[in-house]
């Protein structure tokens, strides 16, 4: 991936790559928790003003984890096929297109393309206001490329 670490004030786009990212850390960010940045060097400035944020630490992990699992959910089987695909950072995702298509009974473009209109439709500043099949139905050009 281009960026090993997404700072959680940054998570507000959820950009194609950004969910992919994020899908792994799924049950940490349930847990309120949001993965430590891998560059941290460990030191603590004393100085300057304390800052205060309204609300509990966990809050905006959780909140991140509640606002993805949504659009997964709304995404279908298509969803689950997304966040199976990159649950566990695959190293090889045609591989794993290749079982699922196998195990469901699929041709493995079938497979890639319903994962692809998923990312699609989860990955967005917004919410899509469109369900799931209607958004595939009206960007059908857009999503074959």
């Amino acid at each position: 991936m281009a960026k090993d670490w997404y700072s959680p004030y940054t998570v507000t786009k959820f950009t194609k790559p950004m969910v992919k990212w994020l899908i792994p850390w799924l049950p940490t960010l349930r847990g309120g928790n949001y993965p430590r940045n891998p560059k941290e060097s460990g030191y603590v400035d004393g100085g300057g003003k304390p800052t205060f944020k309204p609300g509990g630490k966990q809050e905006i992990p959780a909140g991140i984890a509640a606002e993805l699992d949504v659009r997964i959910q709304r995404a279908g089987v298509d969803g689950l096929l997304l966040e199976f695909l990159y649950a566990f950072e695959p190293d090889d995702e045609l591989f794993v297109e290749e079982h699922l298509a196998q195990c469901l009974n699929m041709e493995t473009k079938e497979v890639s393309q319903r994962i692809r209109n998923a990312l699609f439709f989860v990955s967005g500043a917004d919410r899509k206001k469109n369900s799931y099949n209607q958004y595939v139905r009206d960007n059908q050009a857009y999503l074959k490329k």
